[in-house]
This record gives C-alpha cells, sequence and structure tokens, in this order.
C-alpha cells in the first residue's frame, strides 16, 4: 500500500475527478473535470495518461522539463512521472483517459524502448487534423463504452479499445523524426541527470553522489546542468523533493512523520524546515 500512496493512480483520479473507477481506467466527462480536479497542485502517475487538449492552455512540468498544452496537442505521460502545474487557464478543456499498464498486456509496449524514450522526450504533440480526428474518435469510442449502464463484456471491450489506442500512439511517434537535431553533450548530460534525478531524490540529496552515478566530478556536472537549464543542481533536487512532498500532501492522508521518512530526512523537524524554507508554508499549512 505504501507504494501505491506515493503516486496518483486510478484510483486516486477516479475519486477526484468524482468518477467510478472501472478496473484500472478513468476517462473524463465533463470539460472541466480534470482541470478543476487535477491542476491546483503537483503530483506523480502511476499509469499512463493519454490527454487531448480541446480548448484553453496550459503551461506544466512533466519530469522537469517545461511544456505547453494548447488545442491540438495530445500528451502522453508515461508511469512515474513528475507533473507540476504552472499555468492553466480557466477554460482549459482537457479530454482525458488514464488507465493503467495491466489493461494493455496485450500488447509490447513495455519493451520496447526506443518508443518509452521518444515518449518521456517528448510527450507533447502538436497534431494535424488527421492524427486530432483519429485521437478524438479514441476518446469518444472508450467514453461511450465507459458509461455504458451494461456491464456485461465492458471491461474486454475497454481493454482492447485502450490496445488500438496505444498502437496508434506507437504509430504517430514512429512516424515522426526525432533524430533530426544533434544532441550537445551539456543537452546530454542534463538528460541523462534529469532520468538519475527521477530514480534517487527520494533518497539522495547530495550532488556528489548524481556526479559519482554518471561518473563524472561535481563541479563539471554542476556546471554543465547550470548552463544548460539555467538553474543549480540543488535546485532541481529541492524542486524534485518539494513537488513529491506536495503530491502527498495533497493527495492523501499519510502523516508527516511516514512522508519524512519516504523522503529520507533525518528527522520530522528537519523535514518541516525544509518544506518550509523553499514553500513559505509547514506540511500542515499547505495540506489545509
Amino acid at each position: 500500500m505504501k507504494e501505491k500512496i506515493r503516486s496518483y493512480d486510478v484510483a486516486a483520479v477516479a475519486k477526484e475527478v468524482g468518477l467510478q473507477e472501472i478496473k484500472g481506467i478513468a476517462v473524463n466527462r465533463s470539460s472541466d473535470a480534470v482541470r478543476i480536479g487535477l491542476t491546483d497542485h503537483p503530483h506523480l502517475v502511476d499509469g499512463i495518461i493519454c490527454a487531448i487538449c480541446v480548448k484553453g492552455y496550459a503551461k506544466l512540468k512533466i519530469n522537469f522539463q517545461e511544456k505547453e498544452l494548447k488545442p491540438g496537442t495530445l500528451m502522453v505521460v508515461l508511469p512515474d512521472s513528475m507533473m507540476d502545474p504552472i499555468e492553466i487557464s480557466n477554460d482549459l478543456h482537457i479530454d482525458t483517459i488514464f488507465f493503467s499498464y495491466d489493461l494493455i498486456s496485450k500488447i509490447e509496449f513495455a519493451n520496447d524502448f526506443n518508443l518509452l524514450e521518444k515518449i518521456n522526450s517528448n510527450p507533447c504533440q502538436l497534431l494535424g487534423d488527421e492524427y486530432l480526428n483519429l485521437f478524438q474518435a479514441h476518446h469518444s469510442s472508450i467514453a461511450t463504452h465507459y458509461y455504458r449502464k451494461q456491464e456485461k463484456g465492458k471491461e474486454d471491450v475497454l481493454s482492447y479499445l485502450l490496445c488500438a489506442l496505444i498502437i496508434d500512439i506507437r504509430t504517430l511517434y514512429t512516424e515522426r523524426n526525432y533524430t533530426t537535431k544533434k544532441i550537445s553533450r551539456p543537452e546530454q548530460l542534463t538528460n541523462e541527470f534529469f532520468q538519475c534525478l527521477l530514480k534517487y531524490y527520494k533518497k539522495e540529496r547530495s550532488i556528489t553522489f548524481y556526479a559519482d552515478k554518471m561518473n563524472l566530478t561535481p563541479k563539471y556536472l554542476t556546471t554543465a546542468i547550470r548552463k544548460q537549464t539555467k538553474k543549480t543542481i540543488s535546485e532541481w533536487i529541492t524542486e524534485a523533493v518539494i513537488t513529491h512532498a506536495k503530491s502527498i500532501l495533497k493527495t492523501t492522508d499519510t502523516s508527516i512523520q511516514e512522508i519524512t521518512d519516504l523522503l529520507n530526512f533525518p528527522d520530522i523537524s528537519l523535514f518541516c524546515r525544509y518544506f518550509k524554507r523553499y514553500t513559505n508554508m509547514t506540511p500542515t499549512e499547505y495540506r489545509k
């Protein structure tokens, strides 16, 4: 259970936006459900998100990279991703399907590392009319079966429809060329650092630790990251820790002591001081 409360899983999302979860899938019904329920605080993702921006505008960070959503944008977010809203328009309408990997286990997806890397690096895709109509049709069909009253066969139908959705996502990413831009050494190091940070930030906040993991000196890594992102490694580590803490505080009733242990702080007072230093609020104040 402790693994579940760390992330925003399908059940939590369904509860947040007032839906009844159906075997690991949640689909928005109203145009503003996602904006109202899921864009006022950071969260982690324990599932796969496929969302189409229909109206409005959003700016958010996905795994520390700033991305934009505008009408016609497809957003695909993989499990264990970190999302942090920055700016959300009042008229934002995102048609969203959020589901567990188990529902698409019929097709090879998790082992297609090239595809996963493309999605992680390019989670937001501005679609042309053909693909936009296609993915809107996917959402409409899945939503129709999700909300139908007839329960017999519903789970199987939804599973196959999700597999069809994933196949079209794979086709989209396969058709688009992401290799034309030559990646510089600082860009490569930055990507590697973010991957390392996502893996270890709950336990490690030392610059030396990340430099050692990447076989670099702390000075070299610090210079490269600051040159590429305009922020220090310490700032990125802090952002990861605070974002995770905010997510847990807003989406669970996990105690402050449990969060302290989860994020590897020596004691609760140190965690509370750390949190307040960067948010101007205590964890309890933020939760309320």
